[in-house]
């Protein structure tokens, strides 16, 4: 994991980091091109499966993911652990669905749904572990032909504490040959993969001073369950 300052107190659950942050977060990652276009790109994919039942995993204040997919006529569900984000969630994506709820503690039917979207949410509170699990278990829960976009911050690290948008946090990730094997291992067809780079706006945002913010390394990957 990235070499930042690190924890001066007792960590903050992933609940907690997003709490205090709250709306302010899409206004520190707002108009972040790759996410963007991964949300054109899947548009682009479900054009023929209106409705398509999709899953957001830390779907934050639904914008612009879940905005962007539900006022294309899709079902759209979004879940977080941070209560805050899902309230303003509600009130921002009237047209979708919104639940306070753990990925590892969500366990619907298999091939529930036709496209899931993981942006950055598989990185705060989790281990390498669960991460693998939790993409081994969202392909059971896609359909055949069904669509996986997943963003991280591709920094090998196992429950490591760092110093994040001035919040202590412990996080774990998969570098990038690693994300996407285990992808792979988990049954998709990995059909396109990204990596770039991003400095948050957390300053003119009002999350922290701007000692606290550092430029992210971003991977993006689209997968399709065979």
């Amino acid at each position: 994991m990235a070499t930042t300052t690190t924890t001066t107190g007792k960590p903050l659950s992933a609940e907690q980091v997003f709490d205090s942050i709250g709306p302010a977060y899409e206004d520190a990652f707002a108009d972040l091109k790759p996410q963007l276009a991964s949300i054109d790109w899947l548009l682009s994919q479900l054009q023929t499966h209106k409705p398509a039942k999709i899953l957001d995993i830390g779907c934050g204040t639904g914008r612009p993911v879940c905005s962007r997919l539900a006022d294309a006529g899709h079902d759209v569900l979004g879940i977080d652990v941070s209560g805050t984000m899902i309230e303003d969630a509600k009130k921002k994506v009237p047209n979708a669905r919104f639940w306070k709820l753990d990925v590892t503690e969500y366990h619907p039917e298999k091939e529930s749904f036709d496209a899931v979207t993981v942006y950055f949410s598989m990185i705060a509170s989790v281990t390498q572990d669960q991460i693998r699990q939790n993409i081994k278990s969202i392909f059971t829960w896609l359909g055949s032909g069904g669509y996986f976009v997943f963003a991280t911050v591709p920094l090998a690290g196992n429950n490591s504490e760092i110093n994040w948008l001035g919040r202590d946090v412990v996080v774990s990730s998969l570098g990038a040959e690693e994300a996407v094997n285990c992808i792979r291992k988990a049954g998709f067809d990995v059909l396109f993969r990204e990596e770039t780079e991003f400095k948050p706006r957390a300053k003119e945002a009002g999350i922290c001073g701007g000692e606290r913010v550092w430029t992210e390394p971003h991977l993006f990957v689209y997968a399709r369950k065979p």
